[in-house]
């Protein structure tokens, strides 16, 4: 089949474009200021300054201090770090007075609760933590709107649970999930052991999908630790975050140095968090406008599928909840539909889109763990388009013209 030239992008859940303003804030700090963060002269010195305003601009926008912003080199890292580094830091880190803690890690009374709909990048460190009998892994299921069953996760909560994690705004089917019923339901049980707030369990969220859509304020949130990925809120790729609270304990997984507060060693990629702190700062400023245009490109991209594809297949719907997703989001089930074939076929067609997160090993079947986590069998038939904000009508009508031809 002959590639043809038109060009449509409808994947910014996996990426996104560096925002003009963001490359702008980065521009120096490539070729002329170019010093290391860490040395002592005056060129390394200036660039440690700028790395600090770049962390007090995160703790701005996120509710907290300074010192509880970790950069690191990616969303995926933030979150192993969270969930490896928090054993470390419990069996390690004199500073947290947690024996009994440490006593239940070496006896293996470790519990940690996630849910079966996780990015990757938290799913498989914990299936690898719980293989090595470090942690009892409790995985809570979704409903059929892909919310987590509450009922089911209060079950699960119990004295050993050391940590809680659950996405915020899931990266395929976008569902948003109720952090603040989720956090109530934590600070209730822990009212009921009597332990403090700053006391396990402690509750991490994967918000990467999240701010340039929602607020992720950690206070207005509720949780303990939030990571944050500069590649998915129109920065530069490389760059992360993990938020942590200052009661959290937290050791190193990356050992060499004392950068990132010992917590993330290496020299520090001064235009990368630059780059990182101006796209959070945009996201923040703009998601409440953004949101609201997205809103109304998203509906009529459904009002388009209702239309146009459902009376060739009246079997399409729309994965996960319609109302509690982020706006730019829009997967859809189609039975029969090989979504791999489809992805390379809209390829061809010039559509860019996906059947699954990105992220997955590509040594793994070609289904979506995420879609068929909901309950009916349609994760090799599956399609996740995402948009933003400068998506066309007209765009989205050159993707359905193409989806009916191929379904």
């Amino acid at each position: 089949m002959k590639r043809i030239n038109k060009r449509v992008f409808l994947d910014y859940a996996s990426t996104t474009p560096v925002d003009r303003l963001v490359y702008k804030a980065m521009k120096p700090f490539w070729t002329r200021n170019f010093g290391n963060a860490s040395a002592l002269y005056e060129e390394g010195m200036n660039n440690s300054k700028i790395i600090e305003e770049s962390r007090g601009q995160v703790a701005r926008i996120t509710g907290v201090r300074p010192g509880e912003i970790i950069f690191t080199g990616s969303g995926t890292e933030s979150n192993n770090l969270a969930l490896m580094g928090i054993l470390n830091g419990l069996e390690f880190d004199d500073n947290f007075l947690f024996d009994n803690w440490r006593e239940k890690l070496k006896n293996k009374k470790i519990d940690f609760i996630t849910s079966t709909i996780e990015h990757p990048a938290i799913i498989e460190p914990l299936i690898f933590l719980d293989y090595q009998k470090k942690i009892n892994l409790q995985k809570i299921a979704v409903l059929g709107n892909g919310k987590i069953n509450l009922d089911e996760f209060k079950s699960k909560l119990n004295k050993d649970t050391l940590l809680v994690t659950f996405i915020l705004a899931n990266n395929e089917i976008g569902v948003i999930q109720s952090i603040r019923k989720i956090k109530s339901i934590i600070k209730k049980f822990k009212n009921e052991l009597g332990r403090r707030f700053d006391e396990p369990p402690f509750f991490h969220t994967d918000a990467s999908q999240a701010p340039l859509y929602l607020d992720i304020n950690i206070d207005r949130l509720g949780v303990d630790m939030m990571t944050l990925d500069g590649s998915k809120i129109n920065g530069p790729k490389g760059i992360g975050c993990l938020i942590k609270k200052s009661y959290v304990p937290l050791g190193n997984i990356i050992f060499g140095g004392g950068q990132e507060f010992g917590l993330r060693p290496g020299t520090e990629n001064v235009p990368l968090i630059v780059g990182f702190s101006k796209a959070l700062e945009l996201a923040n400023q703009n998601r409440g406008r953004r949101a609201d245009v997205l809103r109304k490109l998203q509906e009529y991209f459904l009002e388009q599928i209702d239309l146009k594809l459902k009376p060739k297949n009246s079997e399409i719907k729309i994965n996960g909840s319609q109302k509690e997703r982020l706006p730019n989001n829009i997967n859809i089930c189609i039975p029969g539909l090989n979504s791999e074939f489809a992805v390379i076929q809209l390829d061809e067609k010039g559509i860019a889109c996906s059947a699954m997160t990105a992220c997955k090993n590509i040594s793994e079947n070609s289904t979506s763990y995420v879609v068929d986590a909901l309950g009916y069998d349609c994760g090799q038939s599956s399609l996740r388009f995402t948009l933003n904000e400068k998506t066309t009508r007209k765009e989205i009508n050159f993707a359905i013209n193409a989806l009916f031809d191929i379904i």
